[in-house]
């Protein structure tokens, strides 16, 4: 009998193999509304992303809008960078601050 790692769901299907893939996350930052990049080989890989923000809509915004993050992963440099919007109105629009998670699959 082969001998390995795997995970099964109730009905015997392989759910999980050793040879599977599984993203993992390398590092966090928190994000201020300012536009930037960061190079990590292991974004090589392959990578992704996920931004938390710090207050969400509603949350005491009255007029507006929330310009969030854009973000790029280039595999063939490993790097990510993020960008904003210009704002349309300097007096009501805010960039969305918040936590940026970053990982490779």
């Amino acid at each position: 009998m082969p001998v390995g790692f795997q995970c099964f769901d109730e009905t015997g299907n392989i759910i999980l193999d050793a040879t599977y893939r599984v993203l993992r996350i390398i590092d966090s930052r928190v994000m201020d509304g300012s536009n930037g990049s960061l190079q990590d080989d292991r974004l090589k890989q392959g990578g992704f992303v996920s931004f938390q923000p710090e207050n969400t809509c509603g949350d005491g915004y009255l007029s507006g809008g929330v310009i969030t993050p854009r973000f790029s992963v280039d595999a063939s440099t490993g790097t990510l960078t993020w960008s904003y919007a210009a704002k349309r109105s300097t007096q009501y629009d805010i960039y969305q601050a918040g936590t940026l998670f970053y990982g490779a699959s």
